[in-house]
């Protein structure tokens, strides 16, 4: 299990562990980009927990970097067709 309150962890790692973690989580101690905010901070697929029902708006405010105009680009040309993680139903038959 990653210590998200302690550690820092790569986009990779992050995306690995997607279903493992609260996403409110990940936006209030990690350093993320927009790109992740929209295909996984915000996409309802992976919001698993009553926590994670998360806002652009909450994005903006633990994400400080992040611009709403970057935000609202970003959630535009987004394409579900983008995802790269398996569904919660493949990780949780993997061992």
């Amino acid at each position: 299990m990653l210590d998200l309150y302690n550690n820092k962890y790569d986009r990779e790692t992050l995306k690995k562990n997607i279903y493992a973690v609260k996403l409110i989580d990940i936006l209030k101690t990690q350093h993320i980009d927009v790109t992740f905010a929209v295909r996984y901070i915000l996409n309802k697929k992976y919001q698993l927990h009553s926590e994670d029902n998360i806002t652009e708006q909450m994005v903006l405010f633990y994400q400080p970097h992040i611009s709403k105009m970057c935000l609202i680009l970003e959630s535009a040309l987004y394409s579900p067709e983008d995802d790269s993680a398996d569904d919660f139903e493949t990780i949780s038959r993997k061992k």
